[in-house]
């Protein structure tokens, strides 16, 4: 029998044993206070509470503080709108929350939407100068934390601890990420994606695109 379908607040609490078992992979900023919150989306406080701003895998994956100087680009407060000045094709609708590891940027999708389907979506944007530069990574914020960590493990010595931390079934605890087998993982991980998630620089999306994938 399969096991029942993990909510995003269990693949949250999930996650969080991950960091811990995994501690000395990451730097985790001090949790942020009520002040600090202000700008960030509500979907990204409970980690925003716990930590303003990490660096995990060594650096691999970053996300940004939650505020800072008006020209630090680093942090949730200001780095879409200077983005956009710097003439990145950041959505409106798209709040940037992190770095991944080629350097493309994260965002929270705050537009319109199916809520219940879609609760807090996550873009990714190339490092591309033109309309079409991004891909839709998840539904929610918790789902792409959960294929993100566990992606970033296959091959190393902490995947055994990040399948047993995130319930991942044997036929996908695969050695190496190229052997995924996408369509059998984002059914188990992510099942309400609209799509199976694209590389922005071969198969990328524009804005327009994501709303319309987030309309159905």
């Amino acid at each position: 029998m399969p096991l029942p379908e993990m909510t995003d607040a269990e693949i949250f609490q999930r996650f969080l044993a991950f960091l811990n078992a995994t501690a000395s992979e990451h730097e985790l900023g001090s949790p942020a206070d009520g002040v600090e919150l202000a700008p960030v989306p509500a979907p990204l406080r409970p980690f925003y509470t716990r930590c303003n701003g990490a660096a995990l895998f060594d650096g691999d994956l970053l996300f940004f503080a939650a505020s800072g100087p008006p020209d630090e680009d680093g942090t949730v407060q200001h780095a879409s709108r200077l983005a956009r000045q710097a003439e990145w094709p950041i959505p409106q609708e798209v709040v940037l929350f992190g770095r991944d590891t080629g350097g493309e940027v994260l965002g929270l999708w705050n537009g319109p939407r199916d809520a219940s389907k879609y609760p807090s979506p996550v873009v990714l944007t190339g490092l591309l100068f033109q309309p079409a530069a991004h891909a839709l990574l998840a539904t929610s914020f918790e789902r792409y934390l959960l294929t993100t960590t566990v992606w970033h493990c296959f091959g190393t010595e902490y995947a055994d601890v990040a399948f047993q931390c995130f319930r991942v079934p044997p036929a996908l605890q695969v050695d190496e990420v190229e052997e995924v087998d996408a369509e059998a993982w984002f059914a188990w991980s992510d099942p309400n994606l609209p799509a199976l998630p694209g590389d922005p620089y071969q198969e990328p999306l524009t804005g327009s695109q994501i709303r319309e994938l987030l309309a159905r």
